[in-house]
């Protein structure tokens, strides 16, 4: 991301969503005040290809760190093991690796168990779309995903093992797909070094707001919006756009200028984000 800062100063640039260490995919970089928008790119769901290996385990649920075998684990067969995978799809709890991203007591608890220390990894609620078993070849398994902010693959491969009696290790990860930005779409990151060939693979931010409606405000009403003022619409637009709270707000030739939202305790319309100049969205491909 420093590479890119460094040819597009004074822009902020912001990623919406790591990738981990041995992985390699699609890496969306938000662009000057598109940055203000990095909560809402979070949302969006990801599509992976994963390989894992069944009947070794290791403490980082893959293969970065010390991989053993399970001693006594059963040789899985592809009908059993699909359907395990059946329980992992939904809202589910999930325990996130030791090694990984996530904080407690404000550190990261990859750090903490890299110096040493006893973990106890809390577990949390992730949404799981789908999980589709590619190939079985044991004790090799291809899995696609497609789930919410979160997720770590690297569990959902080692739980589906563990309900099994065994255990598991990932041994590659590809993020194919964040919300609508696939990874065939994506640049290179080597073919990125110059402000023009940043400017030519910018994608506009709006497209990854999909999943918001969108409404469109006349010059009056945007100009309200601009300087954070209250906005009226008519009666009849009100009530239908009330119900969904958050909007797009476009102007009459479908340009994007920032999310307007209802505020129920005062029964109007406001400024959530105003970008006041052109988003951008940057996608990028990184190997690992």
């Amino acid at each position: 991301m420093a590479k890119i800062e460094n040819c597009t100063y004074p822009f902020k640039v912001g990623h919406a969503g790591t990738l981990d260490p041995m992985a390699s995919g699609i890496l969306l970089l938000l662009m000057g005040p598109a940055v203000r928008l990095m909560d809402d790119f979070h949302l969006l769901d990801k599509e992976y290809l994963a390989t894992f290996e069944l009947g070794v385990t290791s403490p980082s649920a893959d293969t970065e760190t010390n991989v053993q075998i399970v001693e006594n684990a059963p040789q899985i067969q592809s009908d059993e093991f699909c359907k395990a995978s059946e329980a992992f799809v939904g809202t589910i709890s999930q325990t996130p690796p030791v090694f990984s991203a996530v904080r407690i007591g404000g550190r990261r608890a990859h750090n903490l168990a890299r110096s040493g220390k006893r973990i106890e990894m809390p577990s949390r609620k992730v949404e799981v779309s789908s999980i589709e078993v590619l190939s079985f070849d044991f004790p090799h398994v291809s899995l696609r995903v497609v789930c919410g902010t979160g997720t770590y693959i690297r569990s959902i491969g080692r739980d589906i093992a563990r309900s099994l009696g065994s255990d598991a290790v990932m041994t590659s990860l590809i993020r194919t797909r964040v919300g609508p930005f696939r990874l065939e779409d994506a640049m290179d990151l080597d073919s990125l070094t110059s402000r023009e060939s940043i400017q030519s693979a910018i994608r506009p931010a709006q497209q990854g707001l999909c999943f918001l409606p969108q409404v469109s405000l006349d010059n009056e009403l945007l100009e309200r919006f601009r300087f954070g003022q209250h906005i009226e619409l008519e009666s009849g637009m009100h009530s239908e756009l009330v119900l969904h709270r958050r909007f797009v707000a476009t102007d009459s030739t479908g340009k994007f200028h920032g999310i307007i939202e209802f505020d129920y305790a005062n029964d109007v319309w406001k400024a959530e984000k105003y970008l006041m100049q052109p988003s951008y969205l940057q996608q990028l491909q990184v190997s690992g």
